[in-house]
């Protein structure tokens, strides 16, 4: 019988901490270190999900969001090689959330 170990099965890069509301951190500096974007269940937005792990007083959390800015910033850090970055969360209006 092979042992699991022996399997060589890669697990999923997990978030750590436990969720926080983005409207708990709006306007508070904190720091975004890593991010996916996923399809979403719900049908708002462009259908997708983003997970944001962040570093929100010193502990990990994790936000949970469709907002369509920050998908679009986060990737586009990716892209500059920005991870991780500090950062605040500001709501737009009449909807949405930017990073600032």
């Amino acid at each position: 019988m092979n042992a699991f170990s022996q399997l060589n099965i890669k697990i999923e890069k997990r978030f750590t901490g436990k969720k926080i509301e983005i409207e708990e951190v709006l306007g508070i500096q904190l720091e975004v270190l890593d991010f996916k974007i996923e399809p979403s269940k719900f049908d708002k937005g462009n259908g997708k999900l983003l997970t944001l792990q962040i570093n929100f007083e010193d502990v990990k959390r994790v936000i949970f969001t469709g907002s369509v800015i920050l998908q679009d910033q986060c990737l586009k850090a990716k892209e500059l090689n920005g991870f991780p970055f500090s950062t605040t969360i500001i709501k737009l209006k009449p909807k949405g959330f930017q990073f600032t």
